[in-house]
């Protein structure tokens, strides 16, 4: 029997912190939610952990990390290239809550102590992490570094699939499910368990071409984007596709792209992307900035959401002419700047709510598993127990349904409460 208590992600997308009791006490992510008014973090653990086991550098799944290290000494797991960017991540927290005038929920002390305590491995590499509790990562096909994680306790096999894909896409491989050969309970992401997306080379090629129209008609194109993962697969994309236009790449996607660059074993094809990456232009100053809007451009920036970022460097040049475009291509949470212009075509820029006179498009460039996806990977690991997280309350309740018309146990837990598998 396994006991798993919800400290986030229940019932909604954010805040990723689940902490399994076999005898062992182990935290699987400690992130914080993104929402319109600030940061929510998840409950406390009030217990002496073990370990800790981060599933990838987002911070949903990081964010409040480094919180924890304020009263533990406990090792952390993690792959190479998640703790690398997961810092980056921690001291622009640091930085955006300095010139907020708000507090972070840690310091760099705490920073400096969680990578103290970090133990990073890699893929396929067994790894003891107490006398009785192992783990292995396997790649999660989601962001670089990012890992599904089987964890071996006393008396259960508990696989935590963290955020991942089961199809190729431009930057990684599937998600290796097929190398897990036992499962009892399976901790799986329910962000998109109610739908699939389009095809992923449709949706390239109306991207480009929409990309590229702009841009014959004397446009720019704005691509904010999430610094991790979707800015350097968005410029991978243009190079594949030949856009006949300069691009610039602009904001903390540049330091990310730098960490995929240094890690080329945790991407299908790193010398595609190094090559795209030297392409574009990288964006150092103010200057570059201007130079970027003299003539009909393509500009990835961040941020995602469009809750500040480099891209507000650009949108008072942009908004205003209808030969440009405004596409987005993440996942954008109730409330935030991207999803209200999305809605209603209007922005506040400068103190002002404005008419967005720019086209504004949407593309699903999603790095998560769609429904069918989903219960791919369920059918492969075939376990008693399906935990539905990070998802939607709505998404998650017909997931579950689905869950079990397949016929296998389906728990939809509820923020605080403990289970007994």
């Amino acid at each position: 029997m396994v006991k798993i208590t919800f400290k986030g992600a229940s019932q909604e997308v954010g805040r990723s912190a689940f902490l399994v009791d076999d005898g062992d006490k182990i935290l699987l992510d400690y992130g914080v939610k993104l929402t319109p008014h600030g940061l929510e973090y998840p409950l406390p653990v009030k217990t002496n952990l073990d370990a800790s086991v981060v599933s990838h550098a987002h911070l949903d799944h990081t964010g409040n990390l480094p919180h924890l290290f304020q009263e533990t000494n406990c090792l952390t797991y993690m792959t190479p290239p998640t703790l690398d960017i997961a810092k980056i991540l921690w001291f622009d927290t640091l930085k955006i809550a300095g010139l907020e005038g708000m507090d972070a929920n840690f310091s760099k002390d705490e920073i400096a102590k969680t990578e103290k305590f970090t133990f990073p491995i890699g893929y396929r590499k067994h790894m003891d992490i107490t006398d009785h509790s192992s783990i292995v990562f396997h790649d999660a096909g989601h962001i670089v570094g990012s890992a599904i994680t089987e964890l071996r306790m006393r008396n259960s096999a508990v696989v935590y699939t963290g955020d991942f894909r089961y199809l190729e896409t431009r930057l990684h491989a599937p998600a290796q499910f097929e190398r897990i050969k036992e499962c009892d309970v399976m901790i799986t992401e329910s962000t998109y368990g109610d739908r699939d997306h389009p095809d992923r080379k449709h949706t390239e090629k109306a991207f480009v071409e929409s990309v590229q129209g702009t841009i014959d008609r004397g446009g720019h194109v704005l691509l904010p984007s999430f610094a991790v993962g979707r800015s350097q697969e968005l410029i991978d994309v243009l190079h594949e596709y030949k856009v006949q236009a300069p691009v610039y790449f602009d904001g903390m996607g540049q330091s990310v792209a730098r960490i995929y660059l240094a890690n080329p074993s945790y991407l299908k094809d790193h010398k595609a992307l190094r090559s795209a990456l030297d392409k574009v232009n990288w964006v150092k100053n103010v200057k570059m900035r201007k130079q970027a809007l003299k003539q009909p451009s393509v500009i990835v920036c961040t941020s995602g959401m469009m809750q500040g970022g480099s891209v507000y460097a650009y949108l008072p040049e942009v908004y205003n002419d209808k030969n440009s475009k405004i596409m987005l291509t993440g996942y954008q949470v109730a409330e935030t700047p991207g999803k209200v212009l999305l809605e209603t075509g209007r922005i506040n820029l400068d103190g002002l709510n404005v008419a967005v006179k720019a086209g504004v498009e949407r593309y699903d460039f999603s790095a998560h598993a769609g429904r069918e996806e989903l219960f791919r990977a369920m059918n492969v690991l075939n376990p008693q127990h399906v935990v539905c997280v990070h998802g939607d309350a709505e998404v998650t309740r017909k997931f579950a349904e689905g869950i079990r018309a397949e016929g296998f146990d389906a728990v939809v837990p509820e923020l605080g409460r403990t289970v007994e598998l």
